[in-house]
């Protein structure tokens, strides 16, 4: 059992209201036990699965914090994928780190979801690596989702890698950063072949606003530092975690074309897009949106945002989510029926 715990829903007498939820568990996905958050204040609202980034930058240390609305209109899942966060284990086999893996574990994780909560479908969200495994699973599983929300979507990696080296090239000579100019120019263009080179790039891409537009991405994880949902340990693994992830997923992730691999989807896609991403360049979000072929799409733009509209504008986030919701859920009058109004 989990010696933590994420904070029940109260009325405002301190009483645990009737047919909320906020619980950590530990499922057995994968042939592996993996850790999920569930947090909502009726069971009954409909079920939002996050995919998070990374890959292993998981989510449940901190999620709560910047989810606190989207919880009262839905039923959020948070997941700590296999070899993150909480699901982190030195037992995983390498071998299991790869992306036709995630995409099975996401499966068997939402037949679970719907099957527990007595729901036909869920809506899909998928934010930088989540939402390659997002996309894919909604290409493949259209039966099982509402709708697809992607925030930082990852399109094509070794071209969002040039496209982002340029965005940084032409950033640093605007602002006058000649610090973060002159490590571009070292390192040159992408691909990076030494882990020192890559390193220079994450930095310059963090240092000139291009991941997150406002602080960084450590303090808007530090709202979870004293959270009860992750203990020290679990602050630990989250560490090893993103190591593990990073070196055993990196390659897929550079295989990653969705122009040829996922050109169209049988259900609503929203791309949530921040102004400000770098990290997959918001103009390359844009031209995947008006290349998908999807029966309803639309893209949000997050003017304040750079690669986690979620983290940096959450209010925004959450109305956009709520408005999907009342656009798939809702019903609409037929064109028969107008005639009578």
């Amino acid at each position: 059992m989990f010696k933590n715990w994420t904070p029940p829903h109260e009325d405002p007498m301190g009483i645990k209201i009737d047919g909320s939820i906020a619980a950590i568990e530990k499922v057995n996905i994968g042939g592996i036990e993996q850790a999920i958050m569930l947090r909502g204040k009726s069971t009954g609202n409909p079920l939002l699965l996050f995919l998070h980034g990374g890959p292993g930058i998981a989510q449940i240390g901190f999620a709560r914090h910047y989810q606190k609305e989207l919880e009262n209109h839905f039923l959020v899942v948070n997941w700590d994928q296999r070899g993150a966060g909480k699901s982190y284990s030195k037992k995983i086999r390498k071998a299991s780190m790869n992306l036709e893996q995630f995409i099975s574990d996401t499966y068997e994780l939402i037949s679970k979801l719907l099957e527990r909560f007595g729901q036909k479908k869920l809506f899909l969200v998928g934010h930088s690596w989540g939402s390659v495994i997002g996309a894919f699973v909604a290409q493949r599983y259209p039966e099982l989702i509402h709708a697809y929300i992607s925030s930082g979507q990852m399109v094509h990696r070794e071209q969002s890698m040039m496209v982002s080296y340029h965005l940084l090239l032409f950033t640093a000579m605007k602002k006058g950063k000649q610090s973060a100019l002159k490590a571009l120019r070292k390192i040159g263009c992408p691909p990076y072949q030494s882990s020192k080179d890559l390193s220079a790039y994450w930095k310059c891409l963090a240092r000139l606003g291009g991941s997150i537009r406002n602080g960084s991405l450590i303090k808007k994880l530090s709202r979870g530092f004293l959270s009860s949902e992750y203990t020290a340990g679990d602050w630990l693994r989250f560490r090893r975690g993103i190591r593990f992830s990073l070196k055993h997923l990196k390659l897929a992730l550079m295989k990653v074309n969705l122009f040829e691999q996922v050109p169209e989807l049988q259900v609503p896609a929203y791309f949530f897009v921040g102004r400000y991403d770098y990290l997959a360049p918001s103009e390359l979000q844009e031209q995947y949106y008006e290349y998908l072929d999807a029966p309803v799409k639309d893209i949000i733009w997050f003017e304040n945002s750079a690669h986690a509209p979620h983290l940096e504008e959450p209010l925004p986030f959450f109305i956009n989510c709520l408005r999907v919701k009342e656009e798939i859920l809702t019903p609409r009058p037929s064109q028969k029926s107008l005639l009578y109004v």
